[in-house]
């Protein structure tokens, strides 16, 4: 189990010294020194109180009948030992025994004079514990650990660790972390809630999680169903919960901007829409103009597939909040994807006499200032760049709304230090990767959610094929079709340059060998490295140029839109997760003739790279492939990399404890309606742990 980070209560001032020990770095622990307190340090485990919340991720049982793997004990009566000489000229110590099932050896590679022979005793009964081989064709363990015959049965935990440190030294050092600090753990569930599931209190779950003593509580706590785990499964949900409803209620609270949504200014938006919008997009606008008239603050995330038209939806709601004299912010996760709905708006808000303007990092300084000069002064009605916008000293003269583009969820205290300018401008978030209805709840409780499952009519879907690397040549043949027929191509590749530990196509290796190959066409390569301006000018050529084949690593996974690109070639595809697959995937078919998506694997890949590889071939609903996506992969990664606004779960499973989801949503909604201030005494415990998680401050709920 990984480090599970407990929020501990600063409390008064009887609990004082407590709290000053179990803060105390890992280093006034025994056996904990600089060297050690360094790796640990890598693991997020820093001070006392991490050690004792850092839980292992297995046992081991100490028994004559049962195996860990290859780890057992082998039993017998001492009878002798001898020196083995090497080859290489290194001495081995060979002890040999006898058991009920014949003899066994016991050996040393680095030995001294005192040990192991001082320790063993002709004729007397050794229990040896370690993982056996064979050696000479007999059973073997080499340099075993000799148990006591009343440690016999015992539980042992086994924790991730740095090198270096020892399991032994790290067990000595939890031990004196428990014995003095854990009595002084406060408790971070209302009791009501615990003799409810009938949980342990907090500082008897930990003590069972470290020492759970019978193979019987271990065998539960491996399969997530000893009372001990459960109460932390349930914890973790439950902290979130109450985050997400006390967040969805301060919301409601806010009073934020009533705009008009103006019937003949809807019209004259229409006039200049480039297509017609589906239903599933008529039917998101009008859940997000009910909540532009609403007084309060909007919070929707509008959820849709690869090429459904997310973005139109955020330039007309853009538009009606310009139209009612706000400001508009649309933000991206990259430079080259807020360049690319810059020179979209440009043209789309042209035409209704709309400002636009681009604020990104590769600006130059002296033209951000005129940016922020006129956006400060109300020149400028919607600015386009990347996340940083929010927290940059980027002053508005009337900011109205904000929009979100791909997965860049405000957090808590981004929210807030937007509402504490006095703004309260409305939040639209974006997300093309399509999540699983459970995933939904647990995340995004706190906001409304819209969804848009139709794509644009004429779109054909795309047709993926699976190719092992050795036949690579069968989909260069299908590349080259494309591009006799004046098409465009992606060739996707993972890494930069070459690397020696992973055996990876690499982008510039590949460029040379796409060019040699394709010889009579126009390739460019671009990269996350190459600069601002060198990425602007290759884009510009692959989707307005004469450039045929563009080879890049993942900088083109979200958003970049070129339509007569109708073949997309990932290299290595076993290396990526499904929902980026799916994303690259996305960037052809954008238009209404055939596309392909073309997989190239390594010859032998893992049973479950072939999984995923069959989900891309069986699913073109990106809402399909997601659910297909997290039954394989669980929640730990479903989104490929770690994005903003994702919890950190280390005990719960959003598949697995569907259950306890149900249980702790309606334990909260309950618990706020009764006492929304949690002023009850019976809540305060929920309070101070609120207080812990948010450094003291409970007002981001709009509790005092």
């Amino acid at each position: 189990m990984n480090t599970y980070n407990n929020g501990l209560s600063n409390g008064n001032k009887d609990h004082q010294a407590a709290v000053s020990f179990l803060t105390q770095p890992v280093t006034a622990l025994v056996g904990i020194g600089s060297k050690s307190s360094e790796g640990l340090s890598r693991l997020k485990i820093n001070t006392v109180k991490d050690i004792i919340f850092s839980f292992p991720y297995r046992y081991e049982v100490i028994s004559l009948d049962t195996y860990d793997n290859e780890r057992k004990i082998l039993a017998g009566s001492y009878e002798g030992s001898s020196l083995i000489k090497t080859r290489k000229g290194k001495s081995i110590f060979k002890a040999v025994f006898k058991g009920n099932n014949g003899y066994f050896f016991c050996l040393w590679l680095n030995y001294n004079h005192t040990y192991p022979s001082s320790i063993l005793h002709q004729g007397s009964y050794y229990y040896m514990y370690g993982s056996v081989t064979q050696y000479d064709g007999v059973m073997a363990i080499f340099h075993p650990e000799i148990i006591n015959k009343n440690d016999l049965g015992s539980v042992r935990p086994i924790y991730s660790l740095p090198s270096g440190l020892s399991m032994s030294v790290y067990r000595k050092a939890l031990k004196i972390a428990i014995n003095k600090g854990l009595k002084q753990i406060r408790e971070t569930l209302p009791n009501y809630l615990l003799d409810k599931y009938k949980y342990p209190n907090i500082q008897d779950a930990v003590y069972t999680l470290h020492y759970p003593e019978t193979i019987q509580n271990v065998t539960s706590i491996m399969n997530r169903t000893h009372t001990a785990y459960e109460r932390f499964i349930y914890e973790e949900l439950f902290y979130m919960q109450i985050v997400i409803q006390l967040n969805r209620k301060t919301y409601n609270n806010i009073k934020g901007i009533k705009y008009d949504i103006d019937k003949d200014y809807l019209l004259q938006i229409n006039e200049v829409m480039p297509f017609k919008l589906t239903a599933a997009q008529r039917k998101s606008l009008i859940e997000i103009f009910n909540d532009m008239a609403n007084v309060k603050q909007m919070n929707r995330l509008v959820q849709g597939d690869v090429g459904s038209g997310k973005t139109i939806i955020a330039f007309i709601a853009a538009a009606v909040a310009a139209h009612n004299g706000y400001q508009v912010i649309i933000i991206a996760p990259t430079e080259v994807l807020a360049e690319q709905h810059y020179i979209n708006a440009e043209k789309f808000f042209r035409n209704l006499n709309i400002k636009v303007d681009l604020l990104t990092g590769s600006v130059t300084k002296k033209n951000k200032e005129i940016i922020k000069e006129k956006l400060s002064s109300g020149l400028i009605n919607i600015i386009i760049g990347t996340h940083a916008l929010i927290e940059d000293n980027v002053e508005f003269q009337k900011l109205g709304l904000i929009i979100t583009d791909e997965q860049h969820r405000f957090g808590v205290h981004q929210r807030k230090s937007l509402i504490d300018k006095g703004h309260t401008p409305d939040i639209l978030l974006m997300t093309a990767t399509p999540i699983p209805r459970t995933l939904a709840m647990t995340l995004y409780g706190d906001l409304d959610v819209s969804i848009i499952d139709e794509l644009p009519p004429g779109r054909i879907p795309c047709i993926t094929k699976a190719y092992k690397s050795k036949n690579i040549n069968k989909a260069y043949e299908i590349v080259n079709d494309e591009l006799n027929k004046k098409r465009k191509a992606y060739f996707i590749y993972p890494l930069i340059d070459e690397s020696d530990k992973l055996e990876l196509k690499a982008a510039t290796q590949s460029y040379e060998e796409v060019k040699k190959y394709f010889h009579n066409k126009n390739v460019g390569l671009l990269h996350g490295k190459m600069k601002a301006e060198e990425k602007r000018q290759l884009l510009n050529d692959f989707k307005n140029g004469n450039m045929d084949i563009l080879v890049s690593t993942t900088v083109v996974e979200v958003g970049v839109d070129v339509p007569e690109a109708t073949v997309i070639l990932i290299e290595n595809a076993e290396r990526f997760g499904l929902s980026q697959l799916h994303q690259l995937r996305g960037r052809v078919g954008r238009n209404n003739m055939q596309s392909y998506c073309l997989l190239i694997t390594s010859d032998n890949i893992s049973s479950y790279s072939k999984e995923r590889i069959q989900a891309m071939l069986d699913y073109t609903d990106g809402f399909k492939l997601a659910e297909a996506d997290l039954k394989l992969r669980g929640q730990g990664d479903f989104f490929g990399t770690k994005q903003s606004g994702v919890p950190n779960l280390y005990f719960a499973d959003i598949i697995r404890d569907i259950k306890i989801i149900k249980n702790v949503k309606y334990d909260v909604e309950n618990i706020i309606v009764e006492d929304e201030e949690l002023i009850l005494e019976k809540n305060m415990v929920i309070k101070e742990r609120l207080m812990s998680m948010y450094n003291n401050s409970t007002s981001y709920f709009g509790i005092g």
